[in-house]
């Protein structure tokens, strides 16, 4: 009877260690890095056969009170210091012209807006959501149509 006694605690033991090693560890929230960028292209170059990115839009494109809150994130994070208050550049490229290196659509904005870019661009999708992101890019877009118009957007 000590012997079955032994062997049941033993058993229920083993189980215990080995279930406790298989139980699934909880599933990390979403972040920048598990949004779904890469739809996203930087560049109409792609291997094999012709495949159209989909079309990413912006939820909060021409709406006033995202790009009041876009100036606001993008005066926050001091992006004037490189691309200038009115977009005009600096030490970082126009933002009120047509001639985007990565691109000018709104997820392409958005992709390098997250992941930064290469000799001097940060990603500041460790500090932004999806949602303040899309108002910052909806407002670096209204740079453009307002650099068309002649709109003049003073600090």
């Amino acid at each position: 009877m000590t012997k079955l006694r032994c062997l049941v605690v033993l058993g229920t033991a083993v189980v215990a260690v080995s279930c406790r090693n298989q139980e699934s560890s909880p599933k990390p929230t979403a972040t920048w890095v598990t949004e779904p960028l890469a739809a996203i292209r930087t560049s109409g170059l792609a291997a094999g056969p012709a495949n159209p990115p989909p079309e990413i839009e912006n939820p909060y494109a021409g709406q006033s009170d995202a790009l009041v809150q876009g100036r606001q994130l993008f005066t926050s994070f001091n992006c004037a210091g490189c691309h200038g208050s009115a977009g005009g550049g600096g030490i970082g490229p126009p933002l009120a012209d047509d001639d985007w290196i990565y691109g000018g659509s709104d997820a392409q904005i958005y992709a390098t807006i997250v992941q930064g870019r290469p000799n001097g661009m940060p990603a500041f999708g460790p500090m932004l959501a999806g949602e303040a992101v899309w108002k910052v890019a909806a407002y670096v877009r209204s740079l453009r149509k307002d650099a068309e118009s002649g709109v003049s957007r003073r600090e």
